[in-house]
């Protein structure tokens, strides 16, 4: 056997690695990212703009975000190469940081199911008049051009219709710059109401209806399609409300100061930013006098028994000198949290006006 005989087995080997591991890296070098985009105003207050997928921090920490590129003179902002995931976006402003976080919900109904159904004739017409009103009282009344419009929805809950929307792209149910709340005057909302609840397509089917429910109906191209009933769990009321705020003030705790920044969520689950804070002297032993600062969101689920806290989520956790924490300008933002981001497309978020103060209820603003 020739010397070059011997070398070929080898050499087919080496090109079968080869091959065998640029097969396993193209999924890496290749694999799909997703985006977040978003505007800030007035442009040019913010200096940085990240994005936290807080699953994947330690509680309480930040040591991996993700940077956004920003328009100084736009205020756009793009956050780019995302693995999918849900993400908070956090800003650094000329009156403070401000944070998002996610107090979102689901919002689904498991005791029902959506119900599909197919427009009449007549129901067609009835629905591109609605539309084009629709879309034409937006126009005027905002002055805000509504170019394309491919679905129609109607929040509708204990049996009357809250409000109407119209947008395009994905319906997910949370508010997205792709949606336009229908600035309906008191005494239209219930005409409108009429007309969309009138349908004999929902007519045929009224003592099936759920008591709350999103009514979605597709309008793309001018042709109306699919008429959608998505059940959603009752509203969070004012006495859900105070429940949660008092059960908050009652807890006992290490922290000799505690209170209900922001809370959010249905008649049936609900999340609770609660901000804890110890600044009296402790048997830890300190320097200087001691801040224990811990903001934390509370997820409750109501049962028949009423609301039980089921866990918790570290959003911050921090232990510095009084004299520091009295310096912080730091405000917690729900409009910025929850940004839902799949592993191949862009998350449009509703633009965003940097206030010019800090609101004091809902953070912490120097005294």
């Amino acid at each position: 056997m020739t010397l070059s005989m011997r070398i070929r087995p080898a050499a087919r080997t080496t090109r079968r690695m080869a091959a065998t591991l640029t097969a396993l890296l193209l999924p890496v070098a290749w694999a799909a990212a997703g985006e977040i985009a978003g505007t800030l105003k007035p442009p040019g207050r913010v200096s940085s703009v990240v994005a936290v997928d807080r699953a994947k921090e330690n509680p309480g920490e930040i040591k991996s975000p993700f940077t956004a590129t920003v328009d100084v003179k736009t205020g756009a902002y793009h956050v780019r190469n995302l693995p999918a995931g849900t993400y908070d976006i956090v800003l650094e402003t000329d009156v403070g940081r401000i944070e998002g976080v996610d107090l979102g919900v689901d919002r689904t109904d498991a005791k029902q199911q959506p119900m599909t159904l197919e427009p009449s004739e007549l129901d067609k017409g009835e629905i591109t008049a609605i539309t084009t009103f629709l879309k034409e009282l937006v126009e005027d009344r905002s002055e805000k051009e509504m170019p394309t419009v491919e679905w129609l929805l109607g929040r509708v809950r204990q049996a009357r219709m809250k409000e109407v929307w119209l947008g395009k792209g994905a319906l997910d149910g949370r508010e997205t710059e792709t949606m336009v709340r229908v600035p309906l005057k008191d005494e239209e909302l219930p005409q409108v109401s009429d007309l969309l609840l009138g349908l004999i397509s929902l007519v045929r089917v009224r003592d099936q209806l759920p008591r709350d429910y999103d009514l979605v109906i597709d309008v793309r191209e001018g042709k109306p399609g699919k008429i959608l009933v998505n059940p959603v769990p009752p509203e969070l009321t004012e006495a859900d409300r105070k429940w949660l705020i008092d059960w908050v003030n009652g807890l006992k705790i290490f922290e000799n100061k505690k209170r209900v920044l922001d809370l959010d969520g249905t008649g049936t689950r609900a999340r609770v930013l609660v901000e804890k804070l110890r600044d009296t002297p402790t048997t830890l032993p300190v320097k200087e006098p001691t801040a224990f600062w811990r903001t934390e969101i509370f997820d409750f689920q109501k049962y028949y028994g009423g609301w039980t806290k089921e866990k918790y989520t570290v959003i911050v956790r921090q232990r510095v000198s009084i004299q520091v924490f009295r310096t912080y300008r730091w405000m917690f933002e729900k409009r910025l949290g929850g940004i839902r981001v799949a592993a191949d497309g862009v998350t449009t978020v509703p633009e965003y006006a940097v206030p010019q103060t800090l609101d004091p209820a809902r953070g912490r603003v120097p005294f």
